[in-house]
């Protein structure tokens, strides 16, 4: 790596010096010789490798950037994704540029998808029971404290049974997972929450090495963190 930094300054030196002697085509050929070299840079630094990204655990755009076509909404469907025409949307580079390219992919799938969901919504009169209640008369039973606040009404409660419950979804930023030991009580005996922020900041010390300064925050943007979710 010493050797080709060496070469490519060399070149970017040579280049200028060559124009100034009035060789202009020697001076093209110089800089398609960097580049080959900048493309060895390349090959070895910043790349996330797909069995890099699984031996790391990350998920979201930063595995499907490196050529893992993983997305829960496929491999695992909840809600009403397999009813949708949507394609999974992944590069196999693995640096900056990959992880771009896949989140812009994926909204224009996310577009699609509205789509399709819009035109799945039945007719039919609608019932807003808070509108309602408004325009019934002052004495109407609307009125009574039991429909006064029909958006504050807490959740009913439950009681966990004796297991272990594991449930997933795939995030904007990777997979978001619920992790619930129940003790046949109202209370989890454990529950814990598997950001994918903090699974995916964990390979940034791998990305940067042999970086410029000023591609850290690049780098650092591409994985989409949220520090409420890294700040452990």
């Amino acid at each position: 790596m010493l050797e080709l930094s060496r070469i490519a300054s060399h070149l970017l030196w040579l280049g200028p010096f060559m124009a100034d002697l009035g060789a202009q085509t020697p001076f093209f050929y110089i800089f398609r010789e960097r580049e080959l070299i900048y493309d060895l840079f390349e090959a070895a630094t910043g790349f996330i490798r797909g069995e890099e990204a699984v031996n790391w655990g990350l998920s979201g755009p930063m595995l499907r950037a490196s050529g893992i076509q993983w997305d829960l909404r496929k491999v695992d469907p909840y809600e009403s994704y397999n009813q949708f025409d949507w394609k999974v949307q992944w590069q196999k580079e693995g640096d900056s540029l990959a992880r771009y390219l896949v989140r812009v992919s994926e909204m224009r799938e996310s577009i699609k998808i509205i789509q399709q969901a819009v035109e799945k919504i039945p007719g039919g009169p609608y019932e807003n029971l808070e509108v309602r209640r408004f325009k019934k008369a002052k004495n109407s039973e609307w009125n009574d404290f039991e429909y006064r606040f029909l958006g504050k009404k807490p959740s009913p409660n439950f009681e966990l049974s004796k297991q272990e419950l594991y449930v997933r979804v795939e995030a904007p930023k990777g997979e978001l997972g619920i992790y619930l030991v129940g003790d046949d009580s109202l209370f989890p005996w454990r529950w814990k929450i598997r950001p994918p922020g903090f699974i995916n900041l964990q390979i940034l010390p791998q990305l940067v090495k042999k970086m410029k300064l000023a591609d850290i925050m690049t780098i650092l943007g591409s994985i989409d963190i949220i520090m409420g979710e890294v700040d452990r």
